[in-house]
């Protein structure tokens, strides 16, 4: 029967019948389940609906149990980090000396391409019937073959090299890497009751700093770029391990034998509208928003060696960036407690006056140890925005049953402010900045990039006006 039959309903952990087995310590209460709560959107995708039916109750998880679910981070974080920053820029160098600024662009293009299939695993997740579950098999398939193309990389790398082999590798490795996320991120709201959402954000946001943060100091202190694509399978053999191991005994498939798939529904996969998504429509604003914002980012290093005369400029952001992270981790989890009990729109638009006021501080060039001082305050607002922006997420997700679909989507947000972002600033910085004579960029130019991500970032808080069905 067709699955929006009242016979054969679709279904997910969140709403089973009564023949239905649940997991220890779930109960459930019968009551409709419908996707167009208030400020949850209107129209719901064609061939899904829900007859009345039990709701399963969601049990509190351990810390254990949610620390492990979310060790995927730390190896997601440490990965695309120092990829970006570290991995990608040296082996460009070595590759294309002549063109490494073009090069580096390219690889990065592909990079935020791979972010596109987000959505589209997310829609297949959400329908999976695999006896594994929905997640589980997403995951190890998507890190089998993240873990081919680092090994392909690695292999166009010492082999030659081999540019465009390596080039193919690295598309290959950062899809099957952005499969897995995707899988991944619909784990929380899947498994984890709202009233310790916050915290299981807050958990996920130190994965994510410590994983970065490792990273960094792996291939700064210990480790030669070389050694890279061995480490990025480890971590990520042992991340996803740790996060299978979780929630493998909470997984549960579909019970349909059939769920079709049409052009209009995949279609839907990349269309978000107040009226499809509602609340969570603004909240992917905000987060678009905010990541135009962040990607200011990418013009620190210039910022350092031309504005405060750092020599060293390319150490001194290492070890800065390593500093805000520890700062951040300090405040992740007492920030997603805290909206726990609180709610969540209060703390983002704190976090996000707090950033602009940190960019003003950048504005007047104060010497280095204001600078560590600044970063590190910006740590702490970032992680707070990490944190509890996820968490908002969650709780406004238009149908519990597409949670990957529209957590990808979600994602893609990320994708276009960090794209768009160096592409608005790039051309105000050297609008502004050029100096004849010299290839720095004078303080006129870095204050016009810093008034453009005080406008983001406040745009961004104003957006969670609009949220209504959040506090």
């Amino acid at each position: 029967p067709h699955p929006s039959s009242p016979s054969q309903p679709l279904r997910s952990p969140q709403a089973f019948s009564t023949e239905d087995r649940t997991m220890p310590g779930w109960t459930k209460e019968y009551m409709p389940v419908s996707s167009t709560e208030p400020g949850h959107g209107k129209e719901v995708e064609e061939g899904i609906s829900e007859p009345s039916s039990p709701i399963l109750q969601k049990p509190a998880l351990s810390y254990r149990r949610i620390t492990m679910m979310n060790s995927f981070a730390f190896a997601y974080s440490l990965i695309l980090s120092t990829m970006g920053l570290v991995t990608l820029p040296m082996e460009v160098e070595m590759m294309y000396p002549e063109n490494k600024g073009l090069m580096l662009g390219v690889m990065l293009g592909v990079a935020g391409i791979s972010q596109l299939i987000c959505p589209l695993v997310g829609y297949f997740s959400d329908r999976c019937t695999w006896s594994m579950g929905r997640r589980v098999p997403y995951m190890i398939g998507g890190s089998s073959l993240t873990l081919m193309g680092d090994l392909a990389m690695m292999w166009a790398r010492n082999h030659g090299p081999n540019p465009g082999v390596y080039i193919a590798a690295l598309f290959v490795a950062l899809l099957g890497l952005n499969v897995t996320y995707s899988a991944f991120t619909a784990l929380n709201a899947d498994f984890v009751p709202q009233r310790q959402m916050g915290i299981a954000s807050g958990v996920m946001a130190i994965m994510q700093l410590m994983g970065s943060c490792m990273g960094f100091a792996l291939l700064t202190f210990v480790l030669q770029v070389q050694d890279s694509y061995i480490m990025y399978a480890g971590v990520l053999s042992l991340g996803v391990a740790f996060t299978v191991l979780a929630v493998l005994d909470l997984e549960t498939p579909l019970n349909v034998d059939h769920v079709p798939v049409t052009w209009r529904a995949l279609a839907q996969c990349y269309t978000i509208t107040p009226s499809t998504h509602g609340d969570f429509f603004w909240v992917f604003v905000v987060r678009l928003f905010y990541y135009l914002a962040v990607s200011i980012q990418a013009f620190l290093l210039y910022y350092l060696h031309d504005t405060i005369r750092v020599d060293n400029a390319k150490e001194t952001l290492v070890t800065m960036v390593m500093a805000l992270q520890l700062a951040g981790a300090l405040v992740s989890v007492p920030a997603g407690t805290f909206s726990d009990k609180y709610g969540r729109k209060s703390i983002l638009i704190a976090a996000c006056v707090f950033v602009a006021i940190i960019y003003a501080a950048f504005m007047t060039f104060p010497p280095l140890p204001l600078v560590y001082a600044a970063g590190m305050c910006y740590g702490m607002a970032n992680s707070a925005l990490m944190t509890v922006e996820y968490a908002l997420a969650c709780d406004t997700l238009p149908d519990k049953n597409q949670t990957a679909r529209d957590l990808g989507l979600w994602g893609v947000a990320a994708f276009l402010g960090g794209t768009f972002g160096p592409l608005i600033m790039g051309p105000v910085l050297h609008l502004a900045g050029s100096q004849e004579g010299t290839t720095e960029y004078s303080k006129t130019g870095y204050i016009a990039v810093f008034c453009c991500g005080i406008a983001f970032i406040l745009a961004s808080g104003a957006t969670l006006k609009l949220v209504r069905g959040s506090t």
